[in-house]
């Protein structure tokens, strides 16, 4: 059974997203400076050793607030970023809705609520101190999502009718470039300079990614619209994620054992999305 000491020092490590090696070597340097402050306190104070350990632990500070601490120091600027991208993102969305509402006439309630949500959590994820997830995984779901509705916004500025399109055109563009920049950024953290290949590996399915879900939630969108109402199509609409899925998860459990079939799987999906891409705009360049 963990003692309290192990217990806490766990939680301080749950608040970083360190890589691997990086956390066992922040948990064992926590836990050796506490065990001698608790053995300090042991000798000179006279108390007993759970005692001791919980004066260590309060005198050490809470964990949520520690863990913040140390991944503002190994990751600087990057809590400023999520907040600069979530707050740029909410002030876009809002513009963008008023800007429709009120010059074309249009509303767009449900992608209004979609962006402003993804953005909200953006802001709330940096800030939390409380709550045990796994951050790196939520953050670069949140991101990927994100960046497809400021995709989905920068399609309802196209439409707009205003001076204002050009900057508003420039803003959202920089919104998706810091977003896939922080979501490159937060994946291939973990990988050294001797782990080149899974940096490119990562960079290859986040490419990847971002074209198959894209297409397939603008192919769902748009047979809905068309439809009207759920259609089994939908269903086959939604299978190249599926797909692009089965194979990124494919690719990390066959890296270590054939690097090159990791890449050639790791192609795949790119390749796949831009024959789709050609299939949907294809027709168009012959107009």
């Amino acid at each position: 059974m963990k003692s309290k000491l192990e217990r806490y020092v766990e939680n301080i490590v749950r608040h970083t997203e360190c890589s691997k090696e990086e956390k066992e070597d922040l948990y064992e340097e926590i836990l050796i400076h506490l065990k001698i402050s608790s053995d300090y306190l042991i000798e000179n104070e006279g108390l007993t050793r759970e005692k001791a350990e919980e004066r260590a632990i309060q005198l050490f500070g809470q964990e949520g607030e520690i863990g913040s601490q140390i991944q503002q120091a190994l990751f600087p600027y990057r809590k400023e970023l999520m907040l600069t991208l979530s707050i740029s993102s909410l002030l876009f969305t809002i513009s963008i809705y008023v800007l429709s509402l009120f010059v074309e006439g249009d509303f767009y309630v449900g992608w209004l609520c979609y962006s402003m949500c993804l953005s909200s959590l953006i802001l709330i994820l940096p800030l939390n101190q409380h709550f045990h997830i796994n951050r790196k995984l939520w953050i670069n779901v949140l991101l990927i999502f994100h960046t497809l509705g400021q995709l989905y916004g920068w399609l309802i500025v196209g439409d707009l009718d205003h001076s204002a399109n050009v900057g508003l055109t420039i803003w959202v563009w920089l919104n998706i470039a810091l977003s896939i920049g922080l979501l490159y950024w937060i994946t291939i953290y973990d990988y050294g300079s001797n782990q080149k290949h899974m940096k490119l590996l990562h960079g290859l399915n986040i490419a990847s990614g971002i074209i198959i879900i894209g297409i397939s939630l603008f192919l769902i969108v748009g047979g809905l619209i068309m439809i009207g109402e759920f259609h089994f199509m939908m269903i086959l609409f939604a299978s190249p994620i599926a797909v692009w899925t089965a194979l990124y998860v494919a690719q990390l459990k066959l890296v270590k054992k054939n690097k090159n079939i990791a890449f050639v799987l790791g192609f795949i999906p790119i390749v796949a999305g831009i024959l789709i891409l050609f299939w949907i705009y294809g027709p168009l360049l012959y107009l």
